[in-house]
């Protein structure tokens, strides 16, 4: 949602008929989709839902973060994170180019640095959960072992 919130506060931004206008639409549909995806895998893990947290049931279908596997769940994970952290970046990156442009007033391009700041420091902290994943796959798969 955040990601969407940028990206149309880009749209009033950049003028009509702009490339930047035209690769935030783009953007906005991307985002969306992904946003879509990852909710689906979510909120429907497995099928039935209930499942999920009834480990008695037999003849279970579950996939992304439901699955019992770890394997599939670790792709699901890393896949989550990864395309997190690009996407972040790129809606990150998409209003530096005004900060170039002559005709910024000074107050506007402190703004920006503010918001490129606290921008960077939150795709370093959402790209995280990558680095602690190879104390998680190991806990994972020690859990699900014993």
């Amino acid at each position: 949602m955040i990601k969407l919130a940028l990206l149309f506060q880009c749209l009033r931004v950049f003028g009509a008929g702009t490339r930047t206008r035209a690769f935030c639409k783009f953007m906005i549909a991307i985002s969306a989709a992904w946003g879509a995806t990852f909710m689906i895998l979510r909120w429907v893990p497995c099928s039935p839902v209930d499942t999920y947290w009834n480990f008695s049931a037999e003849d279970v279908r579950c996939w992304g973060f439901g699955s019992r596997n770890p394997l599939p769940f670790m792709r699901v994970f890393v896949a989550q994170a990864v395309s997190t952290a690009v996407l972040d970046f790129i809606v990150f990156a998409i209003p530096i180019q005004l900060c170039f442009k002559p005709e910024t007033r000074m107050n506007t391009r402190l703004c920006l640095l503010g918001l490129f700041v606290f921008g960077f420091l939150y795709v370093i902290f959402n790209a995280s959960p990558l680095l602690a994943l190879p104390s998680r796959r190991t806990l994972m798969i020690s859990n699900l072992s014993s």
